[in-house]
């Protein structure tokens, strides 16, 4: 990543984009049965917008992401993934209505990591109906190098062992790759470590199928609100991958949300209120 390249990049910002759509409540129930979220007896799933909107059909990158160029700058480093967001929920939104969305690439700040070099995006995201603002979003996207490919004479990584005793949480669940399916398609997620085994272990260097931070944190929302009715803020980090078969424990504590990997590790925190 030269200054050069950088700057370009950095033209894709402040730019912001509207689009108007009808919001159709079937595709929102596709979501509820991805969450195991019962629609008839709690309403609205959480994080039910994420069917929404969805990018419109184009060309696909090899790692099943839209070919960047269009709203994201054609940043080189190969590996992007969802870090973070926060959400601000103003008012419910309607289905069977239409509304509005505004999306603006906000920043893009170059840092070193553990992997080397990183780019991370911020997004805003904005949702409007009947003239009113009924959520906001602010998404961190991190773009960063490629993994080292796992050399096809050796064994994939290891699995995260389990741990002894399991960790304790308020409810565990243990996504498969139909659920990981179910999720992409309710999102329109062609991502293709979520679905495609050889190449996230092969061209990634994951041990298995990755769960998607947006669905663990979906899961977190959904335990928070029912025991306590809608939320009006929302915001979750992931911390450490998760893989498909494996249990998720799913705790509530007085400083927050944790998701935690059956190796005991926390791989995702929020709060909400």
């Amino acid at each position: 990543m030269t200054p050069d390249e950088l700057t370009h990049w950095q033209s894709w910002c402040a730019k912001p984009e509207w689009r108007e759509e009808v919001l159709h409540g079937p595709d929102v129930l596709r979501l509820a049965e991805a969450l195991s979220w019962d629609a008839d007896a709690l309403g609205w799933p959480p994080l039910g917008h994420l069917a929404l909107f969805l990018p419109p059909p184009g060309p696909r990158g090899v790692d099943g992401h839209p070919v960047r160029g269009g709203f994201f700058p054609p940043v080189s480093l190969p590996r992007r993934m969802f870090a973070s967001a926060d959400y601000g929920f103003h008012r419910p939104l309607i289905a069977g209505m239409p509304a509005m969305q505004m999306r603006v690439l906000e920043s893009l700040t170059p840092k070193t990591g553990k992997t080397g070099t990183l780019l991370l995006g911020t997004v805003r995201i904005e949702i409007w109906q009947e003239g009113e603002k009924a959520l906001e979003e602010v998404q961190t996207i991190v773009w960063r190098d490629a993994s080292p490919a796992q050399p096809p004479e050796l064994p994939p990584a290891p699995m995260p062992v389990p741990a002894s005793p399991p960790p304790v949480g308020d409810a565990v669940f243990t996504p498969g790759p139909v659920q990981l399916f179910l999720f992409s398609s309710a999102t329109a997620n062609a991502h293709r470590i979520h679905y495609d085994l050889a190449y996230a272990q092969g061209e990634e260097g994951y041990p298995g199928l990755v769960v998607h931070g947006p669905l663990v944190a979906a899961q977190l929302l959904g335990l928070w609100e029912r025991r306590h009715g809608p939320a009006r803020r929302f915001s979750f980090r992931a911390q450490a991958p998760l893989f498909a078969g494996q249990p998720i424990a799913l705790a509530a504590a007085d400083d927050g949300l944790q998701a935690l990997r059956c190796d005991g590790t926390v791989a995702l925190t929020a709060t909400t209120g």
